[in-house]
């Protein structure tokens, strides 16, 4: 797989860009509601992947904001050591060319560094099949369709 060189992952310190409404637009007229909410979440201060092991990347290819991801405690977990996958999304048009695992390597590197365990949740056949591809393992905990554990 070949990625482009203009290519460029960068840590979110603030969401307040026009850029950011293309993804939103996208995703709601797929049905997703969780890329809004991710922005909402962090205007109110619910959530601005800003504690220990936290973050939330934007994936840009050029100028174009292709991808967004996030990395925080999860706070259906009573443990600070479990972590939770975020508001994962990439536009359309670059799915399925490994922009996603791109992604995910980076929140999984960085999960490891700082979590014990990742979490995620997804109701979608696609997304669980490529969450597995990359280790996670199905799970039936609260909030929790997916689980990565790292060794000690």
């Amino acid at each position: 797989m070949t990625l482009p060189d203009d290519l460029r992952l960068i840590v979110f310190t603030d969401l307040n860009f026009p850029l950011i409404h293309t993804l939103v637009d996208e995703s709601k007229r797929e049905g997703y509601e969780f890329v809004q909410r991710t922005i909402d979440d962090w205007n109110s201060g619910a959530n601005k992947f800003s504690g220990a092991g936290e973050a939330l990347w934007g994936l840009f290819s050029g100028t174009e904001l292709i991808g967004i991801g996030g990395l925080s405690r999860d706070p259906y977990a009573d443990d600070h050591k479990t972590g939770r996958v975020r508001h994962l999304y990439i536009r359309e048009a670059y799915r399925r060319k490994g922009y996603a695992t791109l992604l995910m390597n980076t929140i999984i590197d960085k999960g490891r560094r700082h979590f014990n365990v990742l979490r995620l949740f997804t109701d979608t056949p696609a997304a669980a099949e490529f969450y597995e591809t990359l280790g996670f393992k199905k799970a039936n905990g609260y909030k929790a369709s997916h689980i990565i554990a790292f060794p000690d």
